[in-house]
């Protein structure tokens, strides 16, 4: 089962993702091959058939911080700076080998202007902000064992696509805070079902 980001429910999605199976250019990615990279011109939008994408931002040092994920049936794209046609600041790298579909922007925008669903490009946009929000907020607000709770209840499929290292960069803890969160929280579980 995909994980299912909130923008993917909004009225136009499913003809949109028609509009890339009619009109998308076939490709099969390799393993850690990068579909975005930071600061390159790119001018594409993908939608997954199979395999899925990590998001990578980077330190002012050059270290490597994953900041999200696409899976199957999603789009992998940097979409703020996507629409507005700037240079990407972060890279998208498949996690596996993956078959996406690709449009070019001018195509994509044809089909928010012709899809007749009013507003439909800036409602994504709407979206993905207040889910950018809502994660930032997160990040400042929640501790990490919150943040890892909520990331399981809203997509639990993630622990069987990615390593637990991944989703400890997602989070933003050591891999040994995750280990020792998760062998709190399964203590917490065995205690109440007793």
């Amino acid at each position: 089962m995909p994980i299912l980001k909130k923008y993917m429910e909004l009225e136009g999605i499913v003809g949109m993702r028609q509009f890339f199976e009619r009109e998308g250019i076939l490709k099969e990615c390799t393993k850690n091959e990068f579909f975005i990279q930071q600061g390159q011109h790119h001018s594409h939008i993908a939608f997954i058939l199979k395999g899925g994408f990590r998001y990578l931002g980077y330190s002012s040092e050059g270290k490597e911080q994953i900041v999200g994920y696409s899976f199957e049936n999603d789009f992998v794209v940097d979409y703020a700076t996507f629409q507005i046609q700037e240079p990407p600041i972060i890279d998208a790298q498949s996690i596996k080998k993956s078959t996406i579909l690709i449009l070019p922007c001018d195509k994509l925008n044809t089909y928010f202007k012709n899809c007749g669903i009013p507003d439909l490009r800036s409602k994504v946009a709407e979206t993905l902000l207040n889910d950018l929000v809502t994660r930032l907020l997160s990040m400042y607000c929640d501790s990490p064992e919150e943040r890892y709770t909520k990331l399981i209840a809203r997509s639990p499929e993630i622990l069987s696509l990615v390593s637990l290292k991944e989703i400890a960069s997602l989070i933003k803890v050591t891999p040994e805070t995750l280990s020792r969160i998760r062998r709190k929280l399964k203590s917490l579980d065995l205690n109440q079902e007793f």
